[in-house]
């Protein structure tokens, strides 16, 4: 009997059966993968393995909170089940982790696969001698299997997003910055300014945006984490004002400090991504950003795309993902 740990993931499957059982993948070799965004099924060898370190180290790295978020949310959402329980249905999830603890196993070995039991999916398994070997080998590797769901989670929503895509907007954005970015319908010009561009979506009960900066590369200086904010924070209050008079945007800095890495694999081989949260300065609204800073080569202009949520006292991962992922489509043009 499948218990509560599952019961909630099981009746989402469900549902999602019901609508799309025999849909299949563009090329009809497998069925459509099921699931939420942001969410992993982990499949364990027994119940116990969860309860002890091998469960607390999975949940240490894949369910700790994500940073820069105003109300604590995981980086994913977990699920479990054991093998015994790992029936067809489940194998069609989107997001697989698979733990296998066996001593006869030599060494621990790490697989990654794609679309194997349904399309699109991505697959971890992870075969360990023992517990402790499991322990080191995730806590190694973590940020790496991390990366891998979070590209296919991005690749999943752009591909949602991309037939709607060839919009105005896109044609705007190619047009001031030479860039080419997968912008889905509902999003619209809010502002465009001489190295300034502010792209919004209003919903019923929230806001996403995206703004464009960009500035002469003079030096590396430029790519600091105070140089970037001090830059987002000027170009935010000229262009970005707020509801009440006098009122703009801003970079929140008080209470979470924004955190900044190096990241590959973005337009450029060389990006500062900036993770924190933003307010308006004079009013009561605030909310979670995400940016990428990068050097256009062509132009020699250093160029900023600051995404931003606003969702008021409700959860806003998930709709930071979709603004994260539409930056990450960025391109440049010839």
């Amino acid at each position: 009997m499948i218990g509560k740990r599952i019961a909630g993931v099981l009746c989402a499957l469900f549902l999602v059966l019901l609508m799309s059982s025999c849909e299949q993948d563009k090329n009809g070799s497998k069925p459509r993968s099921i699931g939420n965004t942001s969410e992993i099924l982990v499949v364990l060898d027994n119940e116990q393995q969860w309860d002890n370190t091998v469960g607390k180290t999975i949940r240490d790295y894949f369910g700790r909170e994500q940073y820069g978020l105003n109300q604590p949310e995981p980086i994913f959402k977990l699920a479990h089940l054991t093998k015994k329980s790992f029936s067809d249905l489940f194998k069609k999830h989107r997001n697989l982790l698979i733990v296998h603890i066996d001593p006869a196993i030599e060494k621990t070995k790490i697989e990654s696969f794609e679309n194997l039991w349904a399309s699109p999916q991505q697959i971890i398994n992870i075969q360990s001698p023992d517990n402790q070997a499991f322990v080191d080998a995730l806590r190694e590797n973590a940020n790496t299997i991390i990366e891998k769901y979070n590209r296919a989670e991005r690749q999943r929503i752009l591909s949602v997003f991309r037939p709607t895509s060839r919009n105005k907007v896109t044609g705007w954005l190619a047009q001031a910055f030479h860039l080419k970015m997968t912008i889905p319908s509902g999003f619209f010009m809010a502002k465009s300014e001489p190295g300034f561009m502010w792209i919004r979506k209003e919903a019923n009960k929230y806001s996403q945006g995206i703004i464009i900066i960009s500035e002469a590369y003079k030096d590396t200086a430029q790519f600091s984490a105070a140089s970037i904010l001090a830059r987002s924070n000027r170009s935010l209050k000229q262009y970005v004002p707020g509801e009440q008079d006098s009122s703009y945007m801003q970079v929140y800095d008080e209470f979470v400090v924004p955190h900044a890495k190096n990241i590959s694999g973005f337009v450029s081989d060389y990006a500062i991504e900036i993770r924190g949260l933003w307010k308006v300065e004079g009013d009561f609204m605030a909310g979670p950003f995400v940016s990428y800073t990068f050097l256009d080569p062509r132009s020699n202009q250093i160029i900023t795309l600051f995404g931003y949520v606003y969702h008021p006292n409700k959860k806003k991962r998930d709709l930071l993902r979709q603004v994260e992922s539409i930056l990450y489509s960025t391109r440049f043009i010839d």
